[in-house]
């Protein structure tokens, strides 16, 4: 009987998923533009995609997800077999993320563009003026303040790593490289500056990069999903988490690089915690302040840890207790985080308050030309948004999972996922963001997969429904690709 519910329940899922799918991709041919007209769309996309590659390596990622998921074949595996499984669905993911980078355009040369342009992101080009990097650094208060938009509303992380990025190429690439110099030329010519033929090189090294690093993050995803909820559960956590739409489509992005943060700074915190080590909180709080050296909306991921901490009080038998050994463990992190930023004011004069406050007042200026957009029709909006990025088959999964995770033994996840709902809401609510936030918030996106790892293997033969859902994400991420602009270049 418990078998029989069990397969109903996956039945529907999957149907009800199914058909989400096939409406989103019947709105996208008839026209539909997700958001809001008159004030920002994920515009229409009227260039050739092709998707052969991205289809077949989508099948690929289907493919393992079905033996990997397969009921007690996890927990039977060897370390060994594990850690060569993980290593797969990161190499394929990143594989797939590439492949989508240049299903666009010109191969291996449209991933470049879409660092070099300065209408998708300024930090690349920021890095083409910055020689003296302590000086900068240490006068960088005062730098953003002539900066373009994006780099001047950030901490100068992002421009420091494709400046690392920029050297590390210029010290190993070919400098006679008549490709690399007609493409420097191409680009030159393509958006209005020069560039020397390594950075051309460069420009498509930073987009693998940070491909690699979103691909990379599916480890602290499955680590931390194997203290909430055990390995099988986590395992299938990490395979839906690789199909995400926004991970696949958005592989470009510094923001992922972000989201990546979030979860290997989350992870460590509660390892350190559970486990009372010194080093892995210490971690956690060096992790959030690179966070913060990217981008100062980091500060959510630390008022998510707090509340994440408060909500495990309110559900613990012994809250006092458990009190005590967060406020110790923030103080380890918090110890981190101040290390961290001693060590760059000591090393090259940064100055993270005066950053942060100039940061603030160019977004400030930013977001005076959206408040004129609409605040309730952007309240309904985003979530439906975070849900196409997230992907609709892992949305419903993750909705569908309600009462299943309402089990004793998913009781750690669901004090997890009850702090990322309440940082949802609220982020939701301040109204802070109106537009492309299926890019901004690709944060908070994966504990979507959590949820539905937890539901997979909450009863017999529920797991099977994951390769199916990963093959209708990977289907819902090439929709998206083949009738959206994900990335606008000019």
């Amino acid at each position: 009987m418990c078998r029989l519910q069990g397969n109903s329940t996956r039945s529907l899922l999957i149907l009800a998923s199914a058909l989400a799918t096939v409406a989103f991709g019947v709105a996208l041919v008839l026209g539909w533009e997700p958001g809001i007209r008159g004030e920002w769309v994920w515009r229409r996309n009227a260039l050739l995609v092709r998707l052969w590659l991205a289809l077949a390596l989508g099948l690929g990622l289907t493919g393992l997800s079905a033996f990997l998921c397969r009921a007690r074949a996890w927990d039977r595996m060897r370390p060994g077999a594990r850690c060569l499984s993980l290593a797969a669905i990161v190499c394929l993911t990143f594989a797939l993320q590439v492949a989508l980078l240049n299903s666009v355009g010109l191969p291996w040369v449209t991933p470049g563009a879409y660092i070099v342009s300065p209408n998708a992101t300024t930090y690349f080009a920021v890095s083409l003026d910055v020689t003296g990097v302590s000086g900068w650094i240490a006068d960088y208060p005062a730098v953003l303040q002539q900066l373009p938009y994006h780099a001047a509303t950030h901490p100068p992380g992002f421009v420091l790593f494709f400046l690392a990025v920029r050297r590390a190429v210029a010290a190993f690439a070919p400098t006679s490289s008549s490709t690399f110099a007609d493409l420097a030329t191409n680009y030159s010519d393509l958006f209005g500056y020069g560039l020397a033929p390594s950075d051309a090189a460069a420009a498509i090294a930073g987009a693998l990069a940070i491909s690699l690093v979103g691909a990379l993050s599916l480890l602290p995803v499955y680590f931390l999903g194997r203290l909430l909820m055990g390995a099988h559960s986590a395992i299938c956590a990490t395979c839906l988490a690789a199909a995400v739409p926004g991970l696949l489509l958005l592989a470009a992005s510094p923001d992922l690089i972000v989201a990546a943060l979030t979860v290997a700074a989350l992870y460590a915190a509660y390892a350190g915690w559970r486990r009372r080590s010194i080093w892995l909180g210490f971690l956690a709080g060096v992790m959030v302040g690179i966070g913060l050296f990217c981008s100062l909306a980091f500060g959510l991921v630390v008022a998510w840890g707090v509340v994440w901490a408060l909500t495990g009080a309110a559900k613990s038998t012994d809250p006092s207790g458990y009190v005590r050994r967060a406020l110790a463990a923030g103080a380890i992190a918090a110890g981190g985080l101040a290390a961290f930023y001693l060590l760059l004011y000591v090393l090259v004069g940064y100055r993270p308050v005066a950053v942060a406050r100039g940061a603030l007042l160019a977004h400030r200026a930013v977001a005076a030309t959206e408040s004129v957009r609409s605040y309730w029709k952007w309240v309904l909006m985003n979530p439906l948004e975070c849900a196409l990025f997230a992907g609709l088959p892992l949305s419903a999964a993750a909705l569908w999972a309600r009462r299943a995770i309402a089990a004793p033994r998913l009781a750690r996840l669901r004090v997890f996922l009850a702090s990322w709902a309440i940082i949802f809401v609220l982020l939701d609510l301040s109204g802070t963001v109106r537009g492309e936030v299926g890019r901004i918030w690709l944060f908070l996106l994966w504990p979507a997969a959590l949820a539905a790892g937890g539901w997979a293997t909450s009863r017999p033969g529920r797991e099977t429904a994951v390769p199916l859902l990963v093959l209708l994400q990977v289907v819902q991420a090439l929709l998206m690709k083949s009738y959206l602009t994900i990335y606008s270049i000019l």
